[in-house]
């Protein structure tokens, strides 16, 4: 439980863009996972959001190899135990690094087949995710119409997400982050 609390929050971190409390919350995660002391039930499934995460945050700290790395391990647990949501974080994650590294072909075919379970599974969080990573796709390799076809659909996975929330401070919360990645 506390695991998954802190991987939540890492996450967080890691989306405002605010990597050293990102890295300390993944850290002690990676801690826990690595401890004998620590019980195997349940660290299969949060082993693999947390080298998901660490896969992001080596992303943003321009380090391809460690994100390479924790990808990797991420996408073995779940082809393991066929965690959709998992693959479709890691292939999300493969088109992210193949596109940062210039590789748009390979970027372009990861991104894709992240889009096509996304979009199976209907995970809002991967949808958007995934539609927002096509558009810098896009964007560098100067198309524009399909730039701005993905960037569309992300603005409107959150819209609905956003519309069926009944709490008001969440809605605002859903508003910045739209703003903040979307504009």
């Amino acid at each position: 439980m506390i695991a998954n609390a802190e991987l939540n929050l890492g996450d967080i971190f890691l989306m405002q863009g605010d990597l050293v409390p990102a890295q300390e919350y993944l850290d002690r995660v990676s801690r826990l996972t690595h401890d004998p002391a620590t019980s195997d039930w349940g660290k299969w499934r949060y082993s693999m959001h947390l080298f998901a995460s660490l896969g992001d945050l080596w992303l943003a700290r321009g380090n391809l190899a460690q994100a390479q790395a924790s990808v990797a391990q991420c996408l073995h647990g779940a082809t393991l135990t066929n965690a959709r949501k998992y693959l479709i974080k890691g292939w999300r994650l493969q088109g992210e690094i193949a596109l940062a590294r210039q590789q748009r072909d390979e970027a372009r075919g990861w991104l894709r087949q992240a889009l096509a379970l996304a979009q199976v599974v209907g995970n809002p969080t991967q949808l958007w995710k995934t539609h927002l990573a096509l558009g810098r796709l896009h964007a560098e390799t100067q198309h524009p119409e399909r730039e701005k076809q993905e960037y569309s659909a992300a603005r409107e996975v959150i819209d609905r997400v956003r519309e069926s929330l009944q709490e008001p401070g969440l809605c605002a919360s859903l508003a910045r982050l739209q703003q903040r990645i979307l504009l």
